[in-house]
């Protein structure tokens, strides 16, 4: 019998995998876990053909994007190895955990710790069991931890998660107040609704008058729908058990410690009409960056095609259109999106230097209106005089109409300009602060919460031609244009 061949590299590929915990006291950061999985890679002489990452992401769960994406590599024979920083950074789920390493054994490839033993005798097994196990045990203990802090400030009337609440001012000993100007929006939004408006439309006039959440955001049908759910105005804390996204009717609410800013019966119409509500006539995107990714070759829009669902393709191609459209791997587009934006939440110089760019702005935008100021004296004085030379007859009728008209125009083109300088002064900070919010909660979003928080952070996404062949030339084709940038 001829021997089987090994269709193998002879070097092992390695794709090192990476995971920021969200319990602050086991992150890691990102750059550390790299650094060991490179050292381990080099002392064992694998190579290194990809570096992916979940940042911020819980290890209870599996819905990663990164995760997925290093176990379709071993199994579709891209790489040999994922090196990981610790066993829990892979998962902290006891099934999860047992059904990747069959799906690595199975593929013939293998799972490696950087800075634990990775013995594949019996006793090295064992030794990976009780450290995954101990990880399994520890992600348990801080969810218990998290349900008793939760349980004790819902018996003390507070929020579980004591962030802002909008309508209300939270105070140094973490009990809200209403706030003067907030409190009436919000009461208003319940008054609207019941009064037979839907949260689009309510959510349309908030933006129409330049409304904005805590987070600096413009409101959505979703963030309206949140905000009166939650109950906070009608002096209620919710306790959604089991699910984080549940209808009023399914939702336990308790008395809280603060002010309500509606009345009792206001709340009961607006429980009513909740239930008597029909369905939002709302077709949910089943992919995150729907609308937001454009063909670079053409720059039709993309979608995701019938067949298979793994790629994004050029609709103008799909079409007929045209016979050069491109197309991306979903998962990887989808895996590039998510690291860009954890990155830029993480880039707090930046941010820094965005409020600083900002405030000088700002200053620039005062100076400018003390100048719109002197000016504008300047014209007034002018325009007497002119006024008064008409009426003592010294400048003809039709000469003064044309000056004022011209001083008028002169001054509304200031004032324009002034206004546009203050907008973009604010625009990046705003969107960066959404980012920042957005990756807090990203675990736990829908498909369209990602979607709309995406569209408030990126203008566009172009999936570019490859320019050269090779490992990661994939990252080289996605490019983002910020909503700053427009």
């Amino acid at each position: 019998m001829r021997p089987a061949i090994d269709i193998r590299p002879a070097t092992p590929r390695a794709v090192l995998y990476l995971r920021q915990s969200t319990y602050r006291e086991e992150s890691i950061s990102l750059e550390l876990q790299e650094a060991a999985g490179r050292a381990h890679a080099e002392k064992n002489g694998y190579r290194v053909v990809d570096v992916l990452a979940d940042p911020g992401i819980s290890g209870r769960t599996w819905k990663r994007p990164a995760v997925q994406r290093v176990m379709e590599m071993i199994e579709h024979g891209d790489a040999d190895v994922i090196v990981l920083w610790r066993w829990s950074r892979l998962s902290r789920n006891r099934k999860d955990w047992a059904l990747a390493a069959d799906r690595a054994d199975l593929a013939g490839g293998r799972i490696e710790s950087a800075t634990e033993p990775n013995d594949a005798t019996a006793a090295g097994r064992f030794a990976r069991g009780v450290m995954t196990e101990l990880a399994a045990f520890e992600s348990e203990r801080i969810g218990e931890q998290w349900k008793e802090a939760h349980d004790r400030r819902r018996r003390l009337g507070l929020p579980a998660e004591g962030g802002p609440r909008f309508g209300y001012i939270k105070q140094d000993d973490g009990k809200y107040v209403p706030d003067n100007d907030q409190s009436i929006v919000l009461a208003e939004m319940y008054r609207r609704y019941n009064a037979g408006e839907g949260f689009t439309r309510i959510a349309r006039s908030l933006n129409e008058r330049g409304i904005l959440t805590n987070a600096g955001n413009v409101w959505s049908r979703i963030s309206v729908t949140q905000i009166l759910d939650a109950g906070f105005g009608a002096g209620k804390i919710v306790h959604r058990p089991g699910r984080r996204k549940m209808k009023p009717s399914e939702s336990i609410y308790l008395d809280g410690a603060h002010q309500p800013v509606i009345s009792a019966d206001d709340w009961r119409a607006y429980l009513a009409r909740r239930e008597d509500a029909p369905a939002p006539r709302v077709v949910e995107p089943k992919y995150i960056l729907a609308g937001l990714i454009f063909c670079g070759d053409c720059g039709a829009p993309m979608h995701v095609g019938n067949r298979g669902l793994v790629d994004y393709k050029c609709s103008a191609k799909a079409s007929g259109k045209t016979n050069t459209g491109l197309a991306i791997k979903r998962l990887r587009a989808e895996q590039f999106v998510t690291e860009w934006l954890f990155d830029l939440a993480g880039q707090v110089d930046e941010l820094a230097a965005a409020e600083t760019k900002a405030a000088n702005r700002r200053v620039r935008a005062v100076n400018s209106r003390e100048a719109i100021t002197a000016r504008i004296a300047k014209l007034d004085q002018r325009m007497a005089r002119l006024t008064a030379k008409w009426l003592d007859g010294e400048l003809p009728e039709s000469a003064y109409k044309a000056t004022i008209v011209q001083l008028d125009t002169e001054r509304a083109s200031l004032d324009a300009r002034q206004k546009i300088d203050e907008r973009q002064a604010n625009r990046e900070i705003d969107v960066r602060r959404l980012i920042v919010e957005t990756v807090k909660v990203w675990a736990d979003m829908t498909v369209l919460e990602k979607r709309s928080a995406l569209q408030g952070c990126i203008a566009r996404i172009d999936i570019m031609p490859p320019t050269r062949p090779g490992a990661g030339v994939w990252r080289e084709r996605v490019k983002i244009t910020t909503a700053w940038d427009t």
